[in-house]
């Protein structure tokens, strides 16, 4: 019996506009009602997802920056968290300048970019609702330590080399840390071992929930761990490769409300429409 059930944002709960249908709305909260624990499990850091979750009215903590941090939205508080390892920042900034790739971190309360900030638009619409802090230099302007840094794509077809060149890299630097493609135009670096999964799992662990009774719901590489996880794995029509070869069930696209019909059949045991 699904008793929590995590949602993937973008792609998944979220359309390209960064709005929830109706139907999706509608099945969270009957999950909701019926006694079953709601989360959002996203790369993204607390704000905006914090938003995501008022607009649901859910309760539960958050799984953000892809299980770097759980976030309990509601009392503002920082449940657990795990950051970069130290001296990637230094490196990654220098080998950024090397490649000429645009650079982003985020920390517990920002996406910080530098002046120069030249991504292309569907990198700027995701961060559209994040707190971007604009820095002349992340060396000197940037005060926190970060959870993860971003390299944003100016074509999705450069993903498998950029993610390549930073394997080989960190792997010659000798830095734990893990990369993952999290949407078309963006290629994520995190402390090693961090993923959805593990962020969930911190989570279930505190509620008193076994992973056989979660259903989890995501689209992209990002949501693999996730997926493969959770007793009920569910891509969406229009999740990856990677994502649809783990998944249990695969769910129609966003576009027709995808999570709703993965909701109501695993969760609500509604009939298909």
């Amino acid at each position: 019996m699904i008793k929590l059930i995590a949602l993937d944002i973008d792609g998944t709960l979220v359309r390209p506009d960064l709005t929830i249908s109706p139907r999706v709305r509608a099945a969270v909260q009957a999950a909701q009602e019926r006694g079953i624990v709601v989360t959002l499990a996203t790369g993204r850091g607390a704000v905006p997802t914090d938003q995501f979750a008022a607009e649901l009215g859910l309760t539960a903590p958050l799984v953000c920056m892809q299980g770097a941090q759980i976030y309990d939205y509601r009392e503002r508080t920082v449940l657990h968290e795990t950051f970069l390892p130290e001296g990637v920042k230094e490196w990654v900034v220098a080998l950024a300048v090397e490649r000429d790739w645009d650079l982003y971190f985020e920390s517990r309360e920002y996406v910080y970019h530098t002046n120069d900030f030249e991504s292309v638009d569907p990198v700027k619409e995701i961060y559209r609702l994040s707190n971007r802090r604009s820095i002349e230099s992340f060396m000197h302007d940037m005060p926190d330590h970060p959870h993860k840094f971003l390299v944003a794509l100016r074509d999705p077809a450069e993903a498998e080399g950029v993610m390549r060149d930073l394997r080989e890299s960190i792997a010659t630097a000798g830095f734990a840390v893990d990369v993952v493609a999290s949407a078309a135009y963006l290629v994520e670096g995190l402390a090693q071992g961090i993923n959805k999964s593990v962020g969930l799992a911190w989570l279930v662990d505190q509620l008193g929930i076994d992973a056989a009774d979660v259903l989890t719901i995501g689209d992209n590489d990002n949501d693999v761990e996730m997926l493969g996880w959770a007793g009920m794995g569910v891509a969406m029509g229009n999740a990856s490769a990677r994502a649809r070869a783990v998944a249990k069930w695969i769910a129609p696209t966003v576009h027709e409300d995808g999570a709703a019909v993965a909701i109501e059949r695993f969760a609500l045991q509604a009939p298909l429409l």
